[in-house]
């Protein structure tokens, strides 16, 4: 059963209008949780010029990343099909969606609108899952120990490679070489390996990037889906015991108060969908 569904504001940005890009659609035996992928500023391509308060300022509202977050949450519940195949569809939305507003890509403030995304559904004692990038999925015993965590692609396959390309990412140059190399290249390889990451762009060269899988669960296992800004929550032995024991209230105050002893690795926009199986 569904026992616990919320997004957490980022704790840096509260107060000053600025959009919430995680989405979720849940119910007893299935759930998707979407990211919108940040966009750019409206005015200079090169950020170096930004404070963070221009930053906020200057950020496109609405947010196609909103948006693009939304599409998949709605595209994700109108179907019954595979979890692959929901995902297809998502994507092919969002095509929709950028072929209408970004007729010619810059991969900067016109780059395409992009969501990433985890989603499950539970049949009888199988659980099935897809994921594309750093949004995922982490099933627990009834005693919190892990049986299951996806891999976060962004990190696995690119991070090593972005993180040095020797272009600052405020610059312009950084951020088309890594949104037009580096993303949604299945064929892009150093040393025989791939270092592309995926997101739903629309672009047909996604497909490849989007992971499933299934388990079998047993009785009093939970099963999470979360965005990257909760990952650090996931192994911090206080959550795992809330998780056990437990309690909507109480939850949500140990999440909001690491996000406040520590905004910078807990206090990002967040969201989690949690269901424990009962038989």
């Amino acid at each position: 059963m569904l026992i616990y569904q919320k997004t957490f504001e980022n704790e840096k940005r509260k107060d000053c209008n600025f959009p919430e890009e995680d989405e979720s659609y849940a119910s007893e035996n299935e759930g998707i949780i979407a990211d919108g992928v940040t966009r750019d500023p409206i005015g200079d391509p090169d950020l170096s010029h930004y404070s963070k308060e221009d930053y906020i300022k200057k950020y496109p509202r609405p947010s196609g990343a909103s948006e693009a977050a939304k599409m998949v949450c709605k595209t994700f519940a109108a179907s019954n099909a595979s979890l692959y195949e929901r995902l297809k569809a998502c994507n092919e939305k969002i095509k929709e969606y950028n072929d209408k507003e970004i007729p010619e890509c810059d991969y900067l403030q016109n780059d395409y609108y992009a969501s990433v995304a985890s989603c499950m559904e539970i049949k009888e004692d199988i659980l099935q899952y897809a994921y594309i990038c750093d949004c995922g999925v982490i099933v627990y015993d009834h005693e919190g120990k892990i049986k299951m965590q996806t891999v976060d692609d962004k990190a696995r396959y690119s991070d090593q490679y972005i993180d040095h390309i020797g272009i600052p990412w405020n610059l312009p140059e950084a951020r088309v070489l890594v949104r037009k190399e580096f993303r949604n290249q299945p064929e892009k390889r150093i040393n025989g390996e791939c270092v592309s990451y995926g997101a739903l762009t629309g672009e047909e060269s996604a497909l490849p990037f989007i992971r499933t899988g299934s388990l079998k669960l047993q009785k009093g296992d939970f099963v999470l889906l979360y965005s990257d800004g909760f990952a650090a929550y996931l192994k911090e032995k206080e959550f795992i015991k809330n998780l056990l024991h437990f309690e909507k209230d109480k939850m949500d105050a140990y999440i909001e108060k690491m996000a406040q002893e520590n905004k910078d690795i807990f206090g990002r926009e967040r969201t989690v969908l949690i269901w424990k199986i009962e038989e």
